[in-house]
């Protein structure tokens, strides 16, 4: 085990947006880690992972390219690997998120078998229930969501709506095959919450929250624009800056928030009703003409950077069509501000972890301010002094990855302790 201490820097003091900052330092104490180029067999991760705790304190981690759940005990030593790649039940075809309750159990969402299959603590498969499909004849494929969260109060799941991309594709479909149009097949968008109930053979949702979203002039396709996907897909991407809508949930169920360029944390009860607003002192950028030509400047070096590195770059695949999505790229409008906060996390006892922009207007990776459970302002760890944990667990566990020269993963989980 090794301890070291993190401390905020003078540079951080110096930067405008953080002249209100308290300086936080946190020891970290490295208690394993696993995987890597050299691991064994069960510990010999794929590039694509999400990890969450359970209470008492085994990391469960969703290996999405080998199609299996590892958990991970306290020691760094393997419990149990449940499920392998097949289509019968049990097992996984294509899951991408999993939400794991403090006793133990988790849900893995599989769009392959358009089902949620839900593990008792033991990982043997308690329930399978299909994705609701009264939608359009895509819903099911539709159900994934990018990030969801086991309810804390129940034996349901807390989720994101999906992304514009994917409701234009179902609509896409319908177009071309004669099939009614639905304004959002696939339930709340991509900026809403809500609750997956799992009690029945087949998932019911019911919406908790909607976000805002930022105002933007409509664009409106040809008969020739709307037959070619990739002008489908150009119309649903955001513009540069545009306030991202980032949440977590906390253990009593309260929901925290932010959905704007301004530094304003929502917390809502469980039916998405505010009842807290946290603030500080920090206000977005105005976006000028010299960030605007920045901005494109850093997204065009980083697609030259795919190009060059090719399909075994760690980063995706180059693009087939290089000059579209360099001009794809110049033609993406802007939002007028740069927005403050770039993500949200919740500690295992309910406190906050609030990620800010970085020194660059497109970098996500800024200094963090870390609340306690009572959503009092403690103080800001420097950039990266640690970075944010992938997931928080008991006993002030947390869990971060590494990957080397050629993207394998390495789990590290650590102990943190504030240290004011």
């Amino acid at each position: 085990m090794r301890t070291v201490t993190y401390s905020i820097v003078a540079t951080l003091l110096a930067a405008p947006a953080a002249a209100q900052d308290h300086p936080l330092t946190v020891a970290m104490t490295e208690v394993y880690r696993v995987g890597g180029l050299n691991a064994q067999d069960w510990a010999f991760f794929g590039p694509g992972l999400q990890m969450s705790f359970d209470g008492a304190g085994n990391l469960l981690v969703l290996d999405v390219v080998n199609r299996r759940v590892v958990v991970v005990g306290p020691d760094g030593q393997l419990v149990r690997i449940v499920g392998r790649q097949g289509e019968g039940p049990g097992e996984f075809q294509m899951s991408l998120v999993i939400a794991v309750w403090r006793d133990g159990r988790f849900a893995v969402p599989d769009m392959g078998h358009a089902a949620i299959q839900v593990f008792n603590p033991d990982g043997e498969l308690e329930d399978f229930v299909r994705l609701a499909d009264e939608n359009t004849p895509l819903a099911a494929t539709l159900g994934y969501r990018e990030r969801i969260r086991a309810d804390p109060l129940g034996d349901g799941i807390i989720a994101q709506g999906v992304g514009g991309v994917l409701a234009q594709m179902a609509n896409f479909a319908n177009r071309r095959t004669g099939q009614p149009e639905d304004e959002n097949p696939a339930g709340v968008d991509d900026r809403a919450l809500e609750t997956l109930d799992l009690s029945g053979d087949v998932m019911r949702s019911r919406p908790i929250l909607q976000g805002w979203r930022a105002p933007r002039p409509g664009v409106s396709l040809s008969s020739t624009d709307e037959a070619d996907w990739s002008r489908v897909v150009a119309t649903t991407e955001d513009r540069y800056f545009e306030p991202g809508f980032h949440w977590d949930v906390l253990p009593n169920g309260t929901i925290a928030y932010s959905d704007s360029s301004a530094y304003a944390i929502k917390l809502a009860r469980p039916d998405g009703s505010v009842i807290d607003v946290r603030t500080r002192p920090l206000s977005p950028e105005a976006v000028s003409e010299r960030i605007q030509q920045e901005m494109i400047a850093s997204r065009l070096q980083r697609l030259e950077e795919r190009l060059a590195g090719g399909s075994s770059s760690a980063g995706p695949l180059p693009p087939r069509d290089p000059e579209e999505s360099r001009q794809r790229i110049r033609d993406r409008g802007f939002y007028h501000e740069v927005p403050v906060v770039r993500g949200i996390a919740v500690t295992w006892d309910g406190g906050l972890w609030i990620q800010r922009r970085g020194e660059n207007p497109w970098d996500d990776n800024g200094p963090i301010d870390v609340f306690n459970a009572d959503h009092e302002y403690l103080g800001t760890l420097a950039v990266g002094q640690p970075a944010m944990p992938a997931a928080f667990g008991p006993n002030g566990f947390v869990v971060h990855m590494e990957r080397d020269e050629f993207d394998v993963p390495t789990i590290v989980v650590s102990q943190w302790v504030e240290d004011r």
